[in-house]
């Protein structure tokens, strides 16, 4: 048995009753707080009342129990009124990104089949002229300070009524599903992910447990929504456990994004391991007071050592690792708190159990062997929107397969090495970028760094790095080359050094390399 995470019971209700449970108990308790609409707060009461009258709007617009609703919006209140609303009314939210060009978005909505579109009006503006192409659309609610469109409907004219609906009492909690993300698509298309109310609400229970969340808490959530990891570690887990949310849509400017940390003095901080890393760099952050923050939580990518140690001398304050894809709701594993140790994702959830193992034969390897990352719980989805063939190729009795090559230490703590279909091959040897990208952001001169496979007549593969400087920095590539190499296999140095103003990253903070592997650099 995990002592550490210990089992825990998931109560067969559905995603909407954390929120119900926080309004009776908490009913005049902050629960949002939107800076950058003046710093209104919103009540748990005031926030259950009006995402019921929402429902009761959605419904009156002809949304039935299993309808697919998109949801296109940056962090706002007007999401989470969206997305318990859309629950409440019996729908499945299908959470859009906000850096999806006018294809992409029409994309998703098309593969979800999707009935409504709740959007904001400039986004709206991107693909208005196109959305007839969706068919089966049924109808589009913006949300903005203008007269929209003849053909939408205003968002506040939803929150008008006065009728309350809640058809999520009495569901099959792991049967019906709740969220229709996309997967990343770091590797392959992306892919409709079935996530139910059970995957999700047991994902919720495991995060508030391991991570000590309560309705002491104040967290500020920058991490997109849309994303899996925004959605349940930010949003929903400070519903469940009734803390206070301070509401921001963007990370930049720095300067400001820090300014709110003075302002909220925040208890807990969910982020991503580059935000972990800028901060590191910023002159700002030797000057301010830490001391109400618990600790930090990185997750979406991998964390350099360096930098999980670099902040925690800067600023006291330990950072744990959290690990998990959209598939698993999305964490399966964290650090533990008391208990860190750098580049480890630590140990799986309660009630969830995990295995390394030969990525060909499927065998279970021993610790310290290298293989691929499976695991199982209660948060692995119900599989892929429409595509059982892929469902099948993930998820093998319960196990799903992460596509990360990882190890086990003798206690148990996981370390990720990288990508399984991302490792370079070169004089067959597997040379994980990510190694090498921890050594380059190691570098005081290095703001961000990303490690592809370039094709080599004779090798295979050899790595390339395109590397982002700090600001003022001046540094060649053969200085980079030659820090880069020390202390790494020979097979494992740079060929090349492409400089550029940033790395494509997914809303997680994932390294987009097939959009590096298609740049002119190349």
């Amino acid at each position: 048995m995990n002592l550490i995470h210990p089992p825990i019971t998931v109560p067969l209700e559905p995603l909407t009753f954390p929120l119900r449970r926080a309004a009776e108990e908490y009913p005049e308790k902050v629960a949002v707080i939107t800076p950058e609409a003046g710093g209104k707060e919103y009540s748990y009461q005031w926030l259950e009342e009006n995402s019921s009258a929402f429902a009761a709007s959605l419904a009156g617009l002809g949304v039935e129990p299993r309808d697919h609703i998109a949801l296109w919006m940056k962090n706002s209140l007007e999401y989470i009124l969206s997305y318990y609303g859309i629950l409440k009314a019996g729908g499945v939210v299908v959470p859009v990104s906000t850096h999806y060009g006018e294809r992409e978005v029409l994309h998703q909505l098309r593969e979800t089949e999707v009935k409504g579109l709740i959007t904001s009006d400039n986004l709206y503006a991107q693909v208005g002229h196109l959305i007839s192409e969706v068919q089966g659309l049924r109808f589009i609610v913006l949300e903005g300070q203008g007269e929209p469109p003849s053909n939408t409907i205003s968002f506040s004219s939803l929150l008008a009524g006065s009728d309350r609906l809640d058809r999520s009492i009495g569901i099959d909690p792991k049967e019906r599903i709740a969220v229709l993300p996309f997967s990343s698509g770091t590797t392959g298309l992306p892919k409709g992910v079935m996530l139910t109310h059970f995957n999700l609400l047991s994902c919720l229970y495991q995060v508030v447990q391991v991570h000590e969340i309560s309705a002491t808490d104040i967290m500020i959530n920058q991490l997109p929504f849309f994303h899996i990891y925004g959605m349940t570690v930010l949003m929903g887990t400070s519903i469940m456990a009734a803390a206070t949310q301070v509401l921001a849509s963007r990370f930049r400017p720095i300067d400001e994004f820090l300014s709110l940390f003075e302002t909220y003095r925040p208890t807990l901080f969910f982020t991503v391991p580059l935000i972990v890393q800028e901060f590191c760099h910023h002159p700002k952050v030797l000057t301010m007071d830490w001391s109400r923050l618990r600790y930090v939580n990185a997750g979406g990518a991998i964390l350099s050592p360096e930098v999980q140690e670099r902040f925690t001398q800067i600023t006291g304050v330990p950072v744990m690792v959290g690990y998990g894809l959209t598939e698993s709701s999305p964490t399966t594993h964290v650090t533990p708190i008391r208990k860190i140790k750098k580049g480890s994702i630590g140990l799986p959830l309660s009630l969830t159990e995990d295995r390394i193992v030969d990525p060909e034969t499927g065998d279970e390897l021993r610790r310290r062997e290298i293989g691929e990352l499976w695991v199982r719980g209660p948060q692995v989805m119900k599989g892929y929107y429409n595509n059982p063939e892929a469902t099948a190729q993930t998820v093998t009795n319960g196990w799903l397969r992460t596509g990360d090559l990882a190890w086990k230490d003798e206690e148990g703590y996981v370390f990720i090495v990288d990508r399984l279909k991302e490792v370079i091959k070169c004089k067959g040897f597997q040379v994980p970028p990510a190694e090498i990208e921890n050594v380059l952001v190691s570098h005081p001169d290095v703001k961000d760094a990303a490690v592809i496979g370039e094709p080599h007549p004779e090798y295979g593969e050899v790595p390339v790095a395109y590397v982002v400087l700090q600001d003022e920095a001046s540094l060649s590539p053969e200085a980079i080359i030659e820090y880069a190499a020390r202390g790494l296999a020979k097979y494992k140095r740079l060929t090349r050094v492409v400089f550029t103003e940033t790395i494509p990253r997914s809303a997680s903070g994932k390294v987009l390399r097939r959009l590096l592997k298609n740049s002119p650099g190349l």
